[in-house]
């Protein structure tokens, strides 16, 4: 069983366009700070602070993801309600070097195996995921620890994925990445193997063009367009919006096919959908013939308008959505045209 964990989310607020204005300092040296990272995670709404570390970026109706504030050396900072936070004087902390911790059981897998594991479950196992690289796989730190059968990675920098499917450049600030193994012995006396059992990593994204000349090229339209039609967004939006069934979704409990209305219900609330499952566990197969799983810990999911999951730490995933991982990944505001 795969799950993950992709966006830190927000609830969106109804608000019309408007500008958000502010200035990046170095809260030790005082001085400005220029090519300061402010977006919006899991969009491609971004932009640059300039020389004297000013930005200006527009907020966009129906936004449900936070503000981030990154550049590298320094701590990231988030902010929720980006309309009424004044940025006049935001001031990012250097980051302080971290020394090495030191841990009592010994790592006994190699590098090369726990890259391995991580890049299935960071980047997927889809066609996708074969045209992506993590340009700086080097700076991901990644621990195995066989007492508790559980391997970590984490990053000082953001990771930074090449996707050449999709034509994206994916700065990826990863907060958390944990996969759980199971041990298991055929003799007692010999040394445990492990066998993955679940996977989860949680941070925020921001995407641009990897080559602005091929943005408008028809193949990457086509490709967007594909990996947009059987992505995890796509999904929930659908069941938020009463088009499941329409699209050529279906939906099955214990191995039978169900119907949708007689088995979920949506509510329109604001800006966002709370969707009640009558079950925890359903199988899902799309108008590909993909079929997937979703584990529910509560019988509740609330959804944004853009299919994006709020209450994520409720919901696993299994099956073809489970593999899209980070290179089935588009920004919230892919338009599908």
């Amino acid at each position: 069983m795969n799950f993950k964990f992709l966006l830190f989310l927000i609830l969106p607020l109804s608000l019309s366009a408007q500008l958000i204005k502010g200035t990046v300092y170095d809260a030790v040296t005082n001085e400005t700070l220029a090519s300061v990272n402010v977006y919006f995670s899991g969009t491609s709404k971004g932009t640059i602070t300039d020389f004297d570390g000013n930005f200006e970026i527009p907020y966009y109706d129906n936004s449900q993801s936070v503000f981030t504030i990154s550049l590298l050396g320094y701590v990231s900072q988030s902010f929720n309600d980006p309309t009424h936070t004044d940025f006049s004087n935001i001031r990012l902390q250097p980051k302080v070097g971290e020394l090495p911790a030191v841990f009592l059981n010994p790592d006994p897998w190699s590098r090369e195996k726990k890259e391995q594991y991580f890049i299935k479950q960071f980047l997927g196992t889809t066609l996708i995921a074969k045209q992506c690289t993590i340009l700086n796989l080097d700076k991901i730190k990644m621990r195995f620890n066989p007492s508790t059968g559980k391997m970590i990675a984490f990053a000082q920098e953001p990771v930074l994925i090449e996707n050449r499917d999709l034509n994206y450049l994916v700065t990826y600030d990863l907060a958390d990445f944990e996969i759980t193994f199971k041990a298991y012995r055929s003799n007692p006396l010999e040394d445990p193997s492990y066998t993955m059992y679940s996977s989860f990593f949680v941070g925020s994204a921001f995407f641009k063009e990897l080559d602005e000349n091929k943005a408008d090229k028809g193949w990457v339209k086509r490709h967007r367009k594909r990996a947009y039609k059987v992505s995890e967004v796509r999904l929930f939006k659908l069941m938020a919006s009463g088009e499941f069934e329409k699209e050529g979704y279906k939906l099955f409990f214990k191995r039978k096919k169900v119907s949708f209305d007689k088995h979920v219900r949506s509510r329109k609330r604001g800006n966002r959908y709370v969707l009640d499952f009558r079950e925890t566990q359903y199988d899902i197969m799309d108008s590909k013939n993909f079929q997937s799983t979703i584990y529910l810990e509560e019988s509740k999911l609330i959804v944004s308008e853009s299919g994006n999951v709020i209450n994520y730490p409720v919901l696993k995933t299994g099956g073809f959505v489970s593999y899209l991982k980070v290179s089935g990944m588009l920004p919230l505001d892919y338009e599908l045209k």
